[in-house]
């Protein structure tokens, strides 16, 4: 889930290089007159962008699936657009970080039994509802899962649960390395903590009949800050 900034980084690199060699090869202008008042025009002031002003499409509904956009309410937020996911500051990974992630296809999940021995947990039956889903993640070893509570998202119902990576957690001894919390029809896992310690905010709705899920993960040491601007971000969450 992690996105790298580092060629739109470069760019802006580029971009102020050039700006500074022409600047260096541009001739000393020549003094004139000043111009009379009257020739003078007033500068228009550039209007700032104000907090939660931002958008970011999370799911184009153009391919088939369930359109999420959300508003951002600061700028440390990013990620591609259409890309399912986005990371805050410092990127998702521990012990800081944070970032969302989202599914919203025509999909059946599978939450594994056991998200370190996940591979011979996974159920032969996916949970296809709301009240499905969120009771197998409640019911997932050693997540020591928050009790489900209700939630409206855009006028829509569904709930939402809090689960934990544990702070032991020993990722190389799981089944290829992930401790993973769920997979869908042809990717196993589809979704995987980053790091030990992890806490995940599931948020599960239903979207006219179709699952729309959203996880939201950080940790004990992300800013407070960071968390609130995760919940903001969820909350304005609008389907299409």
């Amino acid at each position: 889930m992690k996105r790298s900034l580092g060629a739109a980084t470069l760019g802006w690199f580029v971009m102020a290089a050039l700006v500074a060699g022409c600047a260096a090869d541009t001739p000393a202008p020549v003094a004139t007159a000043a111009p009379s008042p009257t020739q003078v025009a007033a500068p228009t002031p550039s209007p700032s962008p104000s907090v939660g002003s931002l958008t970011h499409v999370l799911s184009d509904a153009s391919d088939g699936a369930i359109g999420i956009t959300v508003t951002l309410p600061t700028s440390t937020w990013y990620g591609e657009p259409d890309a399912w996911a986005m990371e805050w500051g410092p990127g998702f990974g521990p012990p800081d970080g944070a970032g969302i992630i989202a599914f919203t296809v025509d999909e059946k999940f599978y939450v594994y039994g056991d998200p370190c021995n996940w591979r011979q947990t996974r159920p032969d039956v996916p949970a296809t509802t709301v009240n499905e889903l969120v009771a197998a993640l409640a019911n997932q070893a050693s997540r020591n899962p928050s009790a489900p509570k209700e939630i409206t998202v855009d006028g829509y119902s569904g709930k939402k649960i809090t689960l934990h990576v544990p702070d032991d957690a020993r990722f190389g001894d799981c089944d290829e390395g992930n401790f993973s919390t769920l997979g869908v029809a042809g990717e196993d896992p589809a979704l995987y903590a980053q790091g030990p310690g992890e806490i995940d905010e599931i948020w599960v709705v239903d979207v006219d009949g179709r699952i729309a899920l959203l996880e939201g993960g950080y940790y004990s040491d992300t800013p407070q800050h960071a968390v609130d601007e995760l919940h903001a971000i969820v909350r304005s969450a609008t389907f299409s």
